[in-house]
């Protein structure tokens, strides 16, 4: 059993989620460009009704190894009412997370060329562990299904060339109980700060500079370092430098050790209203060497081409 749990909480941190002690959203080598799974103030920031699917392949290779799957839709209603609604299903091995979240965000111009906008979402989690895929366990078998509460809050700034936003995922707690939900299955909040901009560098030519830092100041602070290279306004090219620590608390495990990783990144749009985009991580650590890296691909698609007031929301 120890060894299972240790598997877990490996896992999920190299999977990009919090430390191991609980169990945080999935992250997304490329949610610079959908920023609504982290925060619910992004909801309707694209002007236009906009779906997006997004697909996480983690530890290829590795049977039971992390995937995670995300469906969006949002845009704006009326007024400066904007509505999201995400659908997600994680799996790491026998257990699986299915969530359905509604957001919904009011935005409003704060200048000719800025815009805040405050978010709040509210949902379902359902976890559950199929028990045909483990061995026959006393602990694992008294293992139940379980449904438990989803909110989000969050706000977001921007302008023409910089974006800001600040998220508290999971902001109502999940307690585990060790005789029904294992360690997989605890939540504790999540505060989310992005920043992110576009330089200008020639007609062609501009450079998307972003970073995310994660904590539940209960752990150390991990982030992420992102540079894209935005070329004739229809196709990005980057990469992303990632940071985490995993922390075991476990008295049979107490140790700190830190995991790096790389993403190549690279998004464009194909038509009009359809975007595709593709990433592969790779991490800096002596586990690397054991699968093939981490792919992952999004496509997205506006339902409505209606002119959008800024420009920006095609980028970011």
């Amino acid at each position: 059993m120890k060894k299972i749990i240790l598997l877990i909480s490996v896992m999920s941190v190299l999977a990009g989620l919090f430390p191991a002690k609980a169990q945080q959203i999935p992250q997304f080598s490329q949610y610079m460009f959908n920023g609504l799974y982290i925060n619910p103030a992004y909801a309707g920031y694209k002007e236009n009704m906009y779906a997006h699917l997004i697909y996480r392949n983690q530890w290829v290779g590795i049977k039971g190894a992390p995937t995670t799957t995300m469906l969006s839709i949002d845009g704006k209603i009326a007024g400066g009412s904007n509505l999201g609604l995400v659908y997600a299903n994680d799996q790491i091995g026998p257990f699986s997370t299915h969530s359905a979240m509604l957001s919904y965000a009011f935005r409003f111009n704060t200048s000719e060329s800025s815009r805040l906008s405050f978010g709040l979402t509210g949902g379902a989690l359902y976890y559950g562990i199929d028990k045909s895929k483990v061995d026959a366990d006393r602990l694992l078998a008294t293992t139940e299904n379980e449904w438990r509460p989803g909110v989000d809050v969050g706000v977001y700034f921007d302008m023409p060339h910089f974006y800001a936003g600040f998220s508290v995922m999971s902001l109502v707690p999940n307690k585990s109980d060790i005789k029904s939900s294992l360690l997989v299955m605890r939540t504790d909040p999540g505060y989310y700060l992005t920043l992110g901009g576009m330089i200008p560098l020639t007609q062609s030519l501009a450079l998307m500079p972003s970073t995310l830092l994660k904590t539940d100041f209960k752990s150390p602070i991990t982030f992420d370092i992102n540079a894209m290279l935005m070329i004739v306004n229809r196709f990005w090219l980057g990469a992303s430098y990632r940071t985490g620590i995993i922390i075991l608390e476990n008295p049979d495990f107490n140790n700190t050790e830190q995991y790096d990783a790389i993403a190549l990144i690279a998004e464009a749009f194909i038509t009009e209203r359809i975007r595709l985009g593709v990433a592969y991580d790779f991490d800096l650590n002596h586990l690397a060497n054991s699968y093939n890296g981490t792919f992952e691909v999004s496509l997205g698609y506006y339902l409505t081409g209606a002119k959008r007031k800024y420009s920006t929301p095609r980028y970011f």
